[in-house]
């Protein structure tokens, strides 16, 4: 069996190449980004496709949306991620919508198209802080805690069109390892706008999902006072309820490889913050610890069970690799 991988702009498809190979699996990497991708997934006797889209900007997220659309819905190729769970990678609005009509515990999210009806919600809240989101940004990039009305009226008039025919965007500032922060200026946020309410945050937890194994560590805040993207986390033992949360969110849609991460507020109850089909193992080479000790759980005959071990080799690439083969043998 040959795997097909998708390549991305910034080389995450290399994470399936040394899972590949590290697994012996035979691989064949297709620029996706080519005009010519269409002929290269035809003629690449791949039985599916693995995909890892870096979507930083909005025109990439489109670019990878229409594609994976055309090889998995038209041509019937299967992919991993699924299509579904990529569906709500990087798009804050397709999850907000999922997480409300499954019911799933959010923060209270409002998407707005319509300038006049944004500007009455805001005109009408009163629960200030709230929180501003662009629609694409990982690791908090472009998140934005609104204080008061005065500073919602702001940004309101600065996403929407002033005349029909103009608007000055949103613009997210990317920062450097230097410190400096630069505008991502070709990658403005207009005519739609994200808010959500704040929550009184005790913990975040990142919660994972690859196949059967299951994994969990807390999210530390940095000096921002944000827990996204501070590259702090703490591996103490998680609680079997947040085991639980992951499960029940994953389940829900039959997910297979997802990143949930979420809020425990100041009373213990889970709030989905994000989900991301695909995400690193960065910060540590492993997801979970239990009494110190590196490994994954499994859900069998309704119980979690621990397993000790290291296994979230190739940036967990190898497990995805390995879940994707079990489903390819099973059709």
């Amino acid at each position: 069996m040959k795997l097909g991988i998708l390549r991305d702009l910034y080389d995450n498809y290399l994470y399936y190449v040394y899972a590949c190979n590290d697994l012996g699996i035979e691989n064949k990497v297709v620029d996706i980004m080519s005009e010519k991708w269409i002929d290269e997934i035809r003629t690449s006797d791949c039985a599916g496709f693995l995909a890892a889209p870096y979507c930083t900007k909005e025109v990439w997220k489109t670019m990878y949306q229409e594609r994976l659309y055309i090889i998995n819905k038209v041509m019937g190729y299967p992919i991993y991620p699924s299509y579904n769970e990529l569906f709500l990678y990087e798009s804050k609005r397709n999850m907000t919508y999922w997480l409300k009509l499954h019911s799933i515990p959010m923060p209270k999210t409002w998407v707005f198209y319509d300038k006049n009806e944004a500007m009455q919600f805001i005109n009408e809240y009163d629960s200030y802080p709230i929180v501003f989101k662009p629609n694409i940004g990982s690791s908090a990039l472009g998140l934005k805690i609104i204080k008061n009305r005065k500073e919602a009226r702001k940004i309101v008039n600065r996403v929407f069109s002033k005349w029909h025919f103009f608007s000055r965007g949103y613009t997210k500032w990317y920062k450097t390892k230097y410190k400096i922060s630069i505008p991502v200026i070709d990658d403005k946020q207009y005519n739609n706008i994200l808010f959500q309410e704040k929550i009184n945050v005790r913990h975040e937890w990142r919660g994972v999902r690859i196949g059967e194994s299951y994994f969990a560590h807390k999210k530390l805040a940095g000096k921002n006072g944000l827990h996204s993207g501070s590259g702090l986390a703490s591996y103490d033992n998680p609680p079997l309820a947040v085991l639980d949360f992951i499960k029940y969110v994953c389940d829900v849609s039959g997910f297979r490889s997802m990143d949930v991460d979420f809020f425990e507020d100041t009373d213990g109850n889970f709030y989905v913050n994000e989900l991301q089909a695909f995400f690193g193992s960065r910060i540590k080479p492993y997801q979970m610890c239990v009494d110190g000790k590196p490994g994954r759980y499994r859900y069998i005959n309704d119980e979690w069970v621990f397993e000790g071990g290291m296994f979230n080799q190739n940036n967990s690439c190898s497990l995805r690799v390995e879940d994707f083969i079990k489903q390819l043998h099973y059709k």
